[in-house]
């Protein structure tokens, strides 16, 4: 069986649903607990002033007859019923019909208070669990090799895109240590950020899983002392890794 709490408001009492007659017995019962009083108020009864507690509801049979759309017997079983269960208590005299919902604080109550509680709970604890979150984020920015490497966009890029070029090769998967050894190489090969960009711009030209020097007159050809800072395209680069895979360049 289910278990647990959903909400129900008391504006049903006046939806279109609602109005669709005769109630099942299940809906009578809904009903019942909608209608009777959330907190104990007073009212004037005829020439009567009328205390009614939590959980009870003053009606009539023949106001229950016009709700649920059921013949008088059918209520009056029906309530009966209900008392039998031990569900809810009926007080009856001439003017008026009582019904008490048995244990209605003690479902209400347990209803009420460990929400409260549960919700409190959840509203004092998000922020110590954002700001783990957010500790745990900043571990893994600190992780991006690349940006400790470097704060060139340029190089960033053209580092970014031969990492994509790898990862699509066959067993290319590059891992963080691969990516140390790249920057440890690019070092080696490079004293500067153009001349480094340029070698990437090589291998991923021509499909190379390593970094290696330029090839003769490629410097020259960068125009290293007037270079121009270039953008990247990794869509077009995807689609010419795709094509060449497929032989058609």
């Amino acid at each position: 069986m289910a278990k647990g709490y959903i909400k129900l408001h008391r504006e049903i009492l006046s939806h279109w649903l609602w109005d669709e007659k005769p109630f099942s017995k299940g809906q009578a019962w809904i009903d019942i607990l909608l209608m009777v009083n959330h907190d104990t108020k007073k009212f004037v009864f005829g020439n009567e002033l009328i205390e009614v507690k939590r959980g009870s509801c003053i009606t009539s049979e023949l106001k229950l007859m016009e709700r649920w759309g059921w013949s008088k017997t059918k209520v009056r079983s029906f309530l009966d019923l209900l008392q039998k269960d031990k569900m809810l208590v009926k007080n009856t005299d001439r003017k008026k019909t009582t019904l008490t919902v048995c244990n209605y604080n003690i479902w209400q109550d347990s209803e009420t208070t460990k929400e409260l509680k549960k919700n409190h709970k959840k509203t004092t604890e998000r922020p110590q669990k954002d700001t783990n979150k957010n500790v745990k984020n900043d571990k893994n920015d600190k992780k991006d090799i690349y940006s400790d490497y470097t704060e060139n966009p340029n190089l960033l890029k053209a580092l970014k895109d031969f990492e994509i070029m790898r990862n699509s090769m066959k067993n290319g998967k590059f891992t963080d240590q691969a990516k140390k050894l790249l920057l440890t190489k690019l070092n080696k090969l490079a004293d500067t950020d153009e001349k480094k960009i340029a070698i990437l711009e090589q291998s991923i030209f021509y499909g190379w899983k390593g970094v290696f020097s330029l090839k003769q007159g490629q410097a020259q050809k960068n125009g290293f002392d007037n270079f121009k800072k270039r953008t990247y395209d990794t869509v077009s680069l995807k689609e010419k890794l795709l094509k060449k895979g497929r032989g058609e360049l």
